[in-house]
């Protein structure tokens, strides 16, 4: 597999979106970390297809926020009771995932086949989320790729979401 040695800044515009070379760098990669303020399937979903074409991969989420709905949409918040057990953490990081696909957007059957794909990945453990202890917005995205070159990692620390 070629090597994309593109190193344009990224800047959602055009042909320079973040979730176009995150795709890419998926591909060819053998690892991937990710830390992120927060989670939504609507995120993960948009690297499906790269995820698909790429049979050979272990992937780390690490999520800094918890959502919640309120009348004016989902917000990203943190966790303001740090004294809390790691189930208790877990819980309502599970609860605020639910939160955040309850809605008429997600009902379809694609939806449904896509989440199906996702399970699986965590039933093999090809796919790892966590939360983290402490409140974090920052996003950071590791590549381990295939190629047997001098840096064969690719690193993009953005402020950005996809």
């Amino acid at each position: 597999m070629k090597m994309n040695s593109d190193l344009t800044f990224i800047t959602n515009e055009e042909n320079k979106q973040l979730k176009q070379r995150i795709a890419e760098l998926i591909k060819s990669s053998k690892e991937l970390r990710f830390l992120v303020g927060f989670f939504y399937f609507s995120g993960i979903d948009e690297l499906y297809e790269a995820l698909k074409s790429n049979p050979s991969f272990q992937m780390d989420v690490l999520v800094g926020l918890n959502t919640d709905k309120t009348i004016h949409g989902l917000i990203e918040y943190p966790d303001p009771n740090t004294n809390i057990t790691d189930r208790e953490r877990v819980e309502k990081f599970f609860d605020s995932i639910a939160k955040s696909i309850n809605s008429d957007e997600f009902d379809t059957r694609e939806f449904y086949e896509r989440v199906k794909f996702y399970l699986e990945l965590i039933k093999s453990g090809k796919l790892r989320i966590r939360k983290t202890l402490k409140p974090h917005h920052d996003k950071l995205y590791i590549f381990n790729t295939w190629f047997q070159t001098f840096n064969a990692t690719s690193r993009l620390i953005t402020s950005s979401g996809f």
